[in-house]
C-alpha cells in the first residue's frame, strides 16, 4: 500500500480538531464584520469612494456597492412561460508526450422551453485545434502557448460564442429568456496577460456579450459555493485607521500605521471571512442581497459596458453567486428576471440550475473519451503516414498500465 492510513488518521484527527475551534472563532468575526456592514448602510456612497481611493494602494480586491447595504429583496413571481440558453465546456489539453501537438474544447448546448410548448434540445460540439495559429498566439516580436490559463480563456470564449449562437437559433420574442453560463464572467485568467493576449480572447467574449446585449437577452453566470472575498474587501476599509475621506486618503498597505505602531492591522477581523459568510444570516430562501460592481482590474479596464456585477441568493444550505453584465444589473425588470428564473432552475435542479447542470452532461469528456480520442488521432495519424511517435515518457506510463 502506497498510502499510510495509520499515520493519515492522526493527522486526519488533529485537522478535525483544529477546524473545529477555528470555526468558534470564525463565527465570532463574521457576526462583527456583518453588523459592521450593516452599521453602515445609507453610507454606500462614501463607502465607494473610498474604494476608488484604494484600489491602487490597498493590497487586496474590492466590490463597489450599488444597493444599500442592508438590501434584501424576495423572490418576484415567475412567469408562466420562460426558455433559456445554457452552455459549459470541458478540453483535452495538448499532450507533450503524445504523437501530435493539438487540443480540443468540447462544448455542451442546452435549449429549455417551459410552460405551453415546453421543449428540450441538447447537443455538444467538439472543436480540434492543431494549426499553429491555434497553438500559439503572437504580435510578430512574442510567441505565447495557448495551454493552461490561456487554454482556459479559449474554451471561456468558445462557451461564450455558442451561447449567443443558441439564441439566434432558439430564443424567440414571444416568451421571457435568458442565456446561463457557470462560474465567473469576469476572466480573471486573463488579469495577469501580456496585452496582446488580453486583447485576442477578450475582443470576441465582449463581441459575444454585446450580441446577447443587442438581443436584449439577459446573460448570467452562477457560481456555486463562491470563495470571492470582494465585498469583504470593501469591509475591511471599514475598519482601517488610514482611510479618510475627507482627506481624500485611502488604504495604503504599505504603510499601515497600525503596523507601524507595533500593532495587528485593524482589518485583519476580516481575514479568512468571504461574502458568502456575510450574507448567510442576512438572506431567507429564494432571496436575494445588494447588487455590487466587481473592481478586478480586467472588469473596470476592459469590460465597458458589460461591467460585471454581482448579487447573492440563498438556494437552500446555500449562497449563490449571481453574476450579470452592466446593462443587465441596470434594468430592474431584468434583474427580477434573472432572480426568479435562476431560483427557478435551481429548485427544478434540487440545488444547482438545471440547464447547467444538463450542459455539463453534455459537455464532460470522460476518461474512455479520452483513451477513444487518442486512439482516434494516432490511427488517423498511422493511416496518413504521418511522421510522428510518442515520447518514451508515454510508452513507459502505458506499459505499467497495462
Amino acid at each position: 500500500m502506497s498510502l499510510d492510513l495509520t499515520v493519515l488518521s492522526r493527522q486526519v484527527r488533529q485537522m478535525s480538531g483544529t477546524l473545529a475551534t477555528d470555526a468558534l472563532l470564525l463565527v465570532e468575526r463574521t457576526t462583527q464584520v456583518r453588523e459592521r456592514l450593516m452599521h453602515e448602510a445609507g453610507a454606500e456612497l462614501s463607502w465607494s469612494q473610498a474604494v476608488d481611493l484604494s484600489r491602487d494602494t490597498a493590497s487586496w480586491l474590492f466590490a463597489r456597492p450599488v444597493e444599500p447595504f442592508d438590501t434584501v429583496r424576495d423572490l418576484p413571481p415567475r412567469p408562466p412561460n420562460y426558455a433559456l440558453v445554457a452552455t459549459d465546456g470541458s478540453q483535452i489539453e495538448m499532450d507533450r508526450h503524445g504523437m501530435v501537438a493539438c487540443y480540443l474544447v468540447n462544448i455542451g448546448r442546452v435549449f429549455l422551453r417551459y410552460g405551453a410548448n415546453p421543449k428540450a434540445k441538447l447537443s455538444s460540439h467538439p472543436g480540434l485545434y492543431y494549426r499553429d495559429e491555434d497553438l500559439y498566439l503572437t504580435d510578430g516580436a512574442r510567441r505565447v502557448a495557448i495551454e493552461g490559463n490561456y487554454l482556459s480563456a479559449r474554451r471561456d470564449v468558445e462557451e461564450g460564442v455558442a451561447l449567443a449562437d443558441l439564441a439566434d437559433e432558439f430564443l424567440q420574442e414571444d416568451i421571457p429568456a435568458i442565456a446561463m453560463q457557470d462560474g465567473t464572467l469576469v476572466r480573471w485568467t486573463l488579469a495577469g496577460a501580456e496585452k496582446f493576449v488580453q486583447e485576442h480572447f477578450l475582443q470576441r467574449y465582449l463581441a459575444y456579450l454585446e450580441r446577447m446585449r443587442q438581443r436584449g437577452i439577459p446573460v448570467v453566470s452562477y457560481i456555486s459555493r463562491p470563495r470571492a472575498p470582494e465585498v469583504v474587501g470593501a469591509v475591511r476599509l471599514m475598519f482601517c485607521p488610514d482611510v479618510d475621506l475627507a482627506k481624500g486618503q485611502g488604504a495604503k498597505c504599505s504603510e499601515c500605521s497600525d503596523v507601524r505602531a507595533g500593532r495587528e492591522p485593524s482589518c485583519n477581523i476580516c481575514h479568512s471571512l468571504v461574502d458568502a459568510d456575510i450574507f448567510a444570516e442576512q438572506l431567507g430562501e429564494g432571496q436575494r442581497g445588494p447588487l455590487f460592481i466587481s473592481m478586478s482590474r480586467i472588469n473596470v479596464e476592459a469590460y465597458g459596458l458589460h461591467l460585471i456585477h454581482f448579487f447573492y441568493m440563498r438556494v437552500g444550505r446555500e449562497l449563490a453567486r449571481v453574476e450579470l453584465p452592466r446593462w443587465v444589473a441596470q434594468d430592474p425588470a431584468q434583474v427580477d428576471l434573472v432572480h426568479t428564473l435562476v431560483y427557478d432552475q435551481c429548485a427544478k435542479g434540487q440545488g444547482y440550475p438545471v440547464a447547467l447542470a444538463r450542459a455539463h452532461e453534455q459537455a464532460i469528456v470522460r476518461s474512455a473519451d479520452r483513451r477513444a480520442f487518442q486512439r482516434l488521432v494516432e490511427g488517423s495519424l498511422l493511416r496518413a503516414e504521418v511522421p510522428a511517435t510518442a515520447s518514451r515518457k508515454r510508452e513507459s506510463k502505458e506499459y505499467i498500465a497495462s
